[in-house]
């Protein structure tokens, strides 16, 4: 969140978020569970400089991502538990509504992964999705995320 969000407020506009807290110009970024990588998409869109790597677990969503590439955007097939890059690679770690997709027992390990490839002096960005509202009731019927989110908070 922004320094002036509260926990119910809605941001419409993440890489305005994340540009009040870090750098994003001329950066190494790493998204882990980048998804369709949208958020990736935007930030290259207005940081041309910067390289973005986005990590994917489930394969549908990986080669969808693949048949889409972007200049300066880079998709590899791995999760956050175990990062196939060296150490102190990346300026920026995003993890934008993927923590809680990491597995319980494997938390600490992703965590670990994170702080080993990024940089002295770089930052980890997680953003978590609020667990709570009508939706969420209606969600909870066939997929209670309660226990994975409180986990990820």
């Amino acid at each position: 969140m922004g320094p002036d969000a509260s926990p119910a407020t809605l941001i419409d506009d993440e890489i305005g978020v994340l540009s009040d807290l870090v750098p994003l110009a001329g950066q190494r970024i790493i998204e882990l569970g980048c998804g369709a990588a949208h958020l990736a998409r935007t930030l290259l869109a207005r940081h041309p400089d910067s390289r973005v790597t986005g990590l994917e677990v489930d394969e549908r969503q990986h080669a969808k991502n693949l048949a889409a590439p972007q200049a300066g955007l880079e998709f590899v097939a791995a999760g956050a538990q175990e990062i196939p890059f060296p150490d102190a690679n990346f300026d920026l770690a995003l993890m934008l509504k993927s923590l809680h997709h990491v597995p319980m027992p494997l938390l600490a390990q992703a965590l670990g992964e994170v702080a080993r490839v990024l940089r002295p002096g770089g930052h980890l960005y997680v953003s978590e999705p609020v667990y709570g509202g009508p939706f969420n009731d209606v969600i909870r019927v066939f997929n209670d995320e309660g226990v994975v989110r409180s986990a990820a908070h």
